[in-house]
């Protein structure tokens, strides 16, 4: 079975390499520009995977450009695996594969669709989940189901956690797939359209920016919800950037947005309740949070 793979992002990353290492072959490997480091907040190189494992790989900007139509077209390929990439396949892609093209959303399908679905779940208080592995058409996530899974969502989970929850899941779906198409066994479930579907839509690293006045629930989950591998919440202090990557909740009660005690935590007052940061970076690199905070900073309104 020939499989071209394209992805520019760590799950993708990962399920590459999972299903190389159980043997199956790829002939040909899209990954994105270095320069889209810049931009996609969970990109990654594919350099070590293909160099590892002799796939040729090609670092595009845009998948659908005429040149890489005819590479892929030249394949002759039975399989396209989409998993991570944020530009839609046009449909002169969609119709050469034998078999089909297979993306992967990580919601439960169809009942939300759209942008940014890790952070939107932990925003939603979402409870529970779900991969969804389906054939990509013409539309946004609408295509047939391959196959779901379910997951639970923890209240402590966060973006990280989920990231990686995820990512293991799609590692054993996606390798038992793979052996039921081999084997010419080949799912297609329609989406129920009738069903409530909710579409989420982008987010920017500016949808990070807390605003102090909401409650303390309100902004740790945005904290959960946005930190890396994606931008992540900020707060301005000192004139530069705070990304806070961690943080615990708090019944104690400050000023909204001022740093009412530095010591063993760095406390902040909301609305309603106070944060206590963990873990942040200031500037551009992450630091210990006493090299970040001074006693003297008590007071600061951020």
């Amino acid at each position: 079975m020939k499989i071209i793979f394209i992805s520019g992002v760590k799950f993708g990353h990962e399920i590459l390499t999972h299903i190389l290492k159980h043997g199956h072959k790829i002939s040909l490997v899209f990954s994105y520009d270095d320069s889209k480091k810049e931009i996609y907040s969970d990109y990654v190189s594919f350099d070590d995977v293909t160099k590892k494992y002799g796939v040729q790989n090609i670092k595009v900007n845009k998948i659908n450009d005429i040149k890489n139509f005819r590479l892929i077209k030249n394949v002759k390929p039975d399989l396209i695996l989409v998993m991570g990439w944020s530009q839609l396949i046009d449909e002169k892609i969609l119709e050469l594969p034998v078999i089909g093209t297979i993306g992967s959303h990580p919601t439960e399908l169809p009942k939300y669709r759209g942008r940014a679905p890790i952070p939107w779940s932990i925003l939603k208080n979402l409870k529970k989940s779900a991969l969804t592995f389906f054939w990509i058409d013409k539309g946004t996530d609408s295509g047939d189901l391959l196959n779901q899974k379910f997951f639970e969502i923890h209240k402590n989970d966060d973006a990280s956690t989920l990231y990686k929850k995820i990512t293991k899941l799609g590692k054993q779906m996606l390798l038992k797939n793979l052996q039921k198409l081999e084997k010419g066994i080949i799912t297609r479930i329609p989406q129920d359209e009738s069903k409530f579907i909710e579409y989420w839509e982008k987010r920017t690293p500016d949808d990070g920016k807390i605003d102090w006045k909401k409650s303390a629930k309100e902004i740790h989950l945005l904290i959960r919800a946005t930190t890396y591998p994606y931008p992540g919440a900020f707060t301005i202090f000192k004139d530069h950037k705070l990304i806070i990557w961690k943080a615990k909740l708090s019944s104690l009660q400050g000023t909204s947005g001022k740093i009412f005690q530095i010591g063993r935590n760095i406390m902040v007052g909301t609305k309603k309740g106070s944060i206590s940061i963990q873990k942040a970076r200031f500037g551009s690199q992450d630091l210990p949070i006493s090299q970040i905070f001074k006693k003297s900073d008590e007071g600061t309104i951020l």
